[in-house]
């Protein structure tokens, strides 16, 4: 399958080959046929598979030289709004875009429309405020794209998108792209689409897992989780990494700490100026800056190239982000890793997450600086040994000859290694489990949470430590007994007596007499009271004096 055998143009096929792009992906190889069709798509792919040009190609291809508004695409955030841009123009370098996202000023947006961009990008919040002032006539447009609509529910754009699909005259073709598919996306689909081609790829699903993508989760108290963040920095070393924090001052703690360990990073989130927040994901991407850390929300939507490894300071609160999240790295058929940092607690639920969505997670431990300054010795003699000349073995020899080799070599290890960190120096051991009545020994994988067994595992194992007791309510096999086994058991407590030591027991005619006891008649003691002298009714009799009360 090529992109020719789809049906693009020329100078899209000629743009594609300048780009190396030369066979197309699965999503693009089955809905860029249909899209120049003009036909309807409700497509459910997961992030980072091509989706761009799988609407962008078509969407290009079937415009005409008018100059007014021809396509709307809306995106969740702005980063994924201009990406989008940037992609459409790599195609078609003088296209007329109006990029119309938040946190950039007026009047670039507005002059823009006014020159009579064909094609209109932008996040819901912005397009809507456009609409409202006027300055945005959707009266034209034919081609609508939704860009990652479930993320655009979740942020709670889905009624402004509802909104703006009301502004475009009815029957324009339609490409809705989502991850998932909710009870919301499905009703939007429905009320929009119409008889569209429903296309969905075998990654994608309620619970998308990229194959090419390895997780790593690593145990560790979370008070230690940005110390261990640097030991695996130093361990690793990585060519880039992005790092996901859940509030935004977090974002500039775990930055600081890093550059005082001696790895540069930057921090992203929502209260930056877009110039700024443009400006540090242009020195990431270009590879200036080597490890960005950043919000959920910030981090939407980027795509950059050849990330290795994606960071978790805690998991999200739900599966889809932390799969939306790690789908920044393994992109367009790379390999990536993605490395979770957790507690107890957020250990249970990620292994929960592995059973539900089919993760593969592989545990580790926290490297301590004894291994790192070996990685760090192993790099250094790599380099050493590719750098070897004939002038730096003259000057060595000039410099043994007058000097301890060992001294010498231990000398140069200290210039050398003088700016660099070695890491902390943090207990291997990692967080305990609460304590409770039912712990009890159990073996664990190097760096990773206690496994749970299960209920006859457990039974085996007490089994096994007493298999000769013949109170144990289990085999040693791990099977439990019948209770007619062990109902007739001796009392554990009931000591054996000596022979000729047990007192004989007494008859009734071997035991004492009670004394007798004389029955003897009591005093008569009348039951009722004798009758007295009855005394005066009511107004008989001397009358009592009176008293002054108080």
């Amino acid at each position: 399958m090529t992109f020719a055998a789809l049906g693009c143009s020329e100078a899209l096929l000629a743009a594609l080959a300048k780009r190396g792009f030369e066979t197309p992906m699965p999503v693009q190889a089955q809905t860029i046929q249909p899209g120049l069709e003009g036909r309807d798509l409700l497509v459910q792919s997961r992030t980072g598979s091509g989706k761009t040009l799988a609407f962008g190609l078509p969407l290009l291809q079937r415009l005409s030289d008018a100059r007014h508004p021809q396509a709307l695409i809306l995106a969740p955030t702005r980063e994924l709004a201009q990406q989008v841009g940037a992609e459409l123009h790599t195609l078609v370098p003088k296209l007329p875009i109006a990029s119309l996202v938040g946190g950039v000023a007026y009047p670039p947006q507005l002059k823009a429309l006014q020159q009579g961009a064909q094609v209109i990008v932008g996040t819901p919040g912005r397009v809507m405020d456009h609409l409202e002032r006027g300055t945005l006539d959707l009266s034209r447009v034919s081609m609508i794209v939704l860009d990652e609509c479930d993320e655009m529910l979740n942020m709670g754009f889905l009624e402004d998108v509802e909104t703006i699909l009301a502004k475009v005259p009815a029957g324009p073709q339609t490409y809705l792209f989502s991850a998932t598919l909710p009870a919301p996306i499905a009703k939007l689909a429905k009320r929009f689409l119409k008889d569209p081609v429903q296309i969905t790829l075998a990654e994608a699903g309620e619970h998308a897992v990229h194959a090419d993508i390895a997780h790593t989760p690593v145990l560790a108290p979370d008070h230690q989780h940005v110390r261990a963040l640097v030991n695996l920095l130093l361990k690793d070393q990585p060519s880039s990494a992005l790092i996901f924090t859940k509030t935004k001052a977090q974002t500039e703690e775990v930055a600081e700490e890093l550059t005082v360990s001696g790895l540069p990073a930057a921090f992203l989130h929502g209260d930056l100026a877009q110039a700024t927040r443009t400006r540090i994901l242009g020195q990431f991407k270009e590879g200036k800056l080597r490890y960005l850390v950043a919000t959920d929300v910030a981090a939407r939507g980027l795509d950059i190239e050849g990330l290795p490894l994606v960071v978790h300071m805690g998991i999200p609160t739900q599966l889809e982000s932390y799969i939306h999240r790690s789908g920044r790295t393994g992109r367009a058929g790379a390999k990536g890793t993605s490395m979770a940092l957790v507690g107890w607690k957020e250990s249970r639920i990620l292994l929960a997450w592995s059973r539900r969505g089919g993760l593969k997670l592989d545990w580790r431990a926290v490297p301590t600086p004894a291994e790192i300054r070996e990685t760090q010795a192993t790099k250094l003699l790599d380099g050493i040994q590719g750098s070897v000349s004939p002038a730096l073995l003259h000057q060595a020899a000039q410099l043994l000859k007058d000097a301890d080799p060992v001294r010498l070599v231990a000398g140069l290890l200290g210039l050398v290694q003088a700016d660099q960190a070695s890491g902390f120096d943090l207990p291997n051991e990692p967080e305990k489990k609460p304590k409770s009545r039912f712990d009890s020994p159990r073996d664990r994988k190097e760096g990773g949470p206690r496994p749970q067994r299960t209920y006859a595992e457990r039974a085996a194992a007490r089994g096994n430590e007493r298999p000769d007791s013949a109170f144990s309510k289990t085999r040693p096999d791990g099977s439990f007994k019948p209770r007619s086994d062990f109902e007739d058991r001796p009392r554990p407590y009931a000591k054996p007596k000596p022979e000729g030591a047990e007192r004989p027991r007494k008859t009734w005619e071997d035991r004492p007499a009670k004394p007798e006891v004389k029955d003897t008649p009591r005093p008569w003691k009348p039951s009722v009271k004798p009758a007295g002298k009855p005394g005066p009714k009511y107004g008989e009799g001397p009358a009592k004096p009176w008293k002054k009360k108080g």
